[in-house]
């Protein structure tokens, strides 16, 4: 998951010990249209079980906004 520095506090809060990467240049966050500042991550995630993180993840973002 990509995200910007709005919301890497809150993914690191949810996910419990993730990796944490420098994010590439002009990558976007999953959560928000704001340049990507990391990318958090587990080693072995699942495409499908990744969608579904972002997919609640987004959710509750845009319920606190």
């Amino acid at each position: 998951m990509w995200v910007c520095n709005s919301h890497l506090k809150e993914v690191i809060k949810l996910l419990k010990t993730p990796h944490i990467r420098k994010a590439p240049y002009e990558i976007k966050c999953s959560l928000c249209e704001n340049h990507a500042f990391a990318k958090v991550y587990y080693t072995h995630r699942s495409y499908e079980s990744t969608k579904k993180l972002y997919s609640s993840l987004r959710q509750s973002v845009s319920q606190e906004a």
